[in-house]
């Protein structure tokens, strides 16, 4: 059995946590520039706010509701406290996004939980008092029904989705000396058989099924998750490809994706942020040498290189403009990388025009660590480059991103909260 973890409104409770007096209070965490609801609480989502709205949008329906920048320095270090206290209980983990997390049951301190329900709602307690963060608990028999059965009774929920009766798992737990278990503690948990939950979710329930997949689920007259579970696996494929057929498996309690505990190397290192519309080009320069920063650092961390950029810049009508750049060769260094990331720049930029978003994409990864010097640079140059990449990214390392940072990029925001000045270079 596998096991879905879902943080509640995650970057709205990050700031309630950090300001207490927001409880309870209708709360839209936004995303960089203030113009997306990246979170909200549940207050606000009663009034029909929903994660993806623009502010404009949110605020029609929740006039009073406050709104407050995502913090998400804090958002990270809440993420990491809440997978140390996962850990303590299952040792195999695999991180879905930044407030999600999958375990393996089999891997539990004692064996397998025979009391799922009991062991759900003891594992939520222990992260609420732990951390101060509501979570939701989906157990079933695949990835697909997990996070499905995460998402039936938010917030705060437990739901446990189970192939045979649910009489038979009322049992005695094995793992009742474990110290953080105690069962006298038990919330309020729905245990369900596997068709009883599938009829009662319907087809755009199921992560993966998106408005154009649901167009073909309409198509066919697939209302329920039960519909699609019970679909002809040639008729899904057809439709979906082999994704289709492999969520049906898993619908059907069958495992198809396992737990990833070292995920494969990146094709790709991106980023991109939205702030309010400007025409200042030194401003959006910032912003994509910040962002070279923080790719070229996650990529470096796997010790990889690209061989090739792309930027893009986002108007105020929602449209991209994007350049690319195949390179001469591998590159790792924010000095050797920064004239292609110019280049493209310049091809997108123009005075006259706002933009609403900048962004930056490394691809064409693959395995770095071997310098290949150019016909047209001296070695000792790009040595010296080298050596002052692997400074950077230390300080990057041991102080956090902001720690130290290009002149030039200093005029987009760093979110450092320190009280010193930022260290910049050129």
């Amino acid at each position: 059995m596998l096991c879905h973890v879902d943080a509640d409104s995650f970057f709205a409770s990050v700031l309630v946590r950090q300001n207490p007096s927001l409880k309870g209070k209708e709360l839209l965490a936004l995303g960089m520039g203030g113009g997306c609801v990246i979170a909200a609480s549940y207050e606000a989502k009663a009034k029909g706010v929903k994660t993806g709205m623009t502010l404009k949008d949110a605020l029609k329906l929740a006039p009073n509701a406050i709104r407050i920048p995502s913090d998400f320095q804090e958002t990270g270090l809440a993420s990491h406290q809440i997978e140390s206290v996962l850990s303590e209980v299952c040792p195999r983990i695999d991180q879905f996004s930044i407030d999600e997390w999958f375990l393996d049951l089999t891997t539990v301190q004692g064996g397998l939980p025979r009391d799922l329900g009991i062991f759900a709602s003891n594992l939520r307690k222990m992260v609420l008092d732990r951390t101060g963060f509501s979570m939701s608990v989906g157990i079933a028999p695949s990835k697909t029904l997990a996070k499905m059965a995460s998402e039936y009774r938010k917030p705060g929920g437990v739901t446990v989705v189970q192939a045979c009766h649910p009489e038979r798992s009322r049992r005695a737990t094995r793992v009742s000396n474990v110290p953080w278990f105690d069962s006298a503690h038990h919330d309020t948990c729905s245990v369900v058989l596997l068709k009883d939950f599938l009829l009662d979710r319907p087809a755009a329930a199921i992560c993966g099924i998106g408005p154009a997949r649901m167009a073909h689920c309409q198509s066919e007259g697939w209302t329920t998750a039960w519909d699609i579970a019970q679909a002809n696996p040639e008729k899904l494929c057809k439709l979906f490809g082999k994704p289709g057929k492999e969520l049906g498996e898993e619908l059907r309690g069958i495992r198809v994706y396992d737990i990833v505990t070292n995920p494969k190397p990146p094709q790709s290192v991106s980023r991109a942020r939205s702030f309010a519309p400007t025409r200042d080009g030194r401003l959006l320069w910032a912003h994509i040498l910040r962002h070279l920063e923080y790719t070229l650092l996650k990529m470096r961390r796997h010790k990889l290189a690209c061989r090739g950029v792309s930027v893009w810049l986002r108007d105020g009508e929602y449209k991209y403009r994007s350049s690319h750049c195949s390179l001469p060769r591998p590159l790792d260094t924010e000095e050797v990388a920064q004239p292609f990331v110019r280049r493209c720049f310049s091809e997108l930029h123009r005075p006259n025009d706002s933009f609403t978003q900048a962004g930056l994409a490394l691809w064409n990864l693959c395995p770095g660590g071997v310098r290949q010097f150019s016909l047209f640079e001296a070695p000792e140059k790009a040595l010296a480059g080298e050596r002052v990449q692997d400074s950077l990214d230390d300080l990057h390392e041991r102080f956090g991103r902001s720690a130290i940072t290009r002149g030039s990029a200093l005029r987009a925001k760093t979110g450092t909260k320190r009280n010193f000045e930022v260290p910049v270079y050129e």
